[in-house]
């Protein structure tokens, strides 16, 4: 008798926090999203359509939101990169580099199309990605970074009191 009610409590419990967690506070009517060229304003310039591309590819596997054109769009993302840097971070006894980090800093602004409303007011975020020279390129630590730095974006932007 307390087992079944103890794991019809640990049920109860957990739907309860799937709900919370998955519906956020952010309104649905806002979930078709534009994202607008990216902005570079790094020394970087090759790595904008990169990046852009990975941003727009992390949103669309995250699921919950939906990129659309501007004109069926609710909300406009507008992004720019800030910031942009690479450094060794590990190297074998002779000096070589065996693995680099790549670490970015971009703007997203978030504003909804019909009546212009602005969310996530410090709209500041950080991505980090590491890769190995041995076995993966730079791309690989960027895409990594892009990852971070869309994760970043959708935890804040989700968990937005509106």
């Amino acid at each position: 008798m307390q087992n079944s009610l103890r794991l019809s409590v640990i049920a109860v419990l957990l739907s309860v926090s799937c709900v919370y967690t998955f519906s956020g506070g952010f309104p649905s009517k806002y979930r078709s999203v534009y994202i607008a060229p990216f902005e570079n304003s790094t020394s970087r310039q090759d790595i904008t359509l990169e990046v852009q591309n990975y941003f727009i590819e992390e949103i669309q596997k995250d699921g919950r939101l939906n990129v659309v054109s501007k004109n069926r769009a609710k909300m406009e993302i507008i992004p720019v990169l800030m910031d942009f840097n690479k450094r060794a971070s590990e190297f074998t006894e002779t000096g070589e580099v065996t693995v680099y980090t790549i670490s970015m800093k971009a703007k997203i602004l978030t504003e909804t199309l019909k009546d212009s409303l602005l969310y996530l007011q410090d709209s500041i975020f950080y991505g980090r990605g590491v890769y190995s020279v041995l076995s993966e390129d730079e791309n690989t630590g960027i895409k990594r970074a892009v990852t971070d730095l869309v994760n970043n974006f959708l935890n804040r932007l989700f968990e937005a009191k509106i």
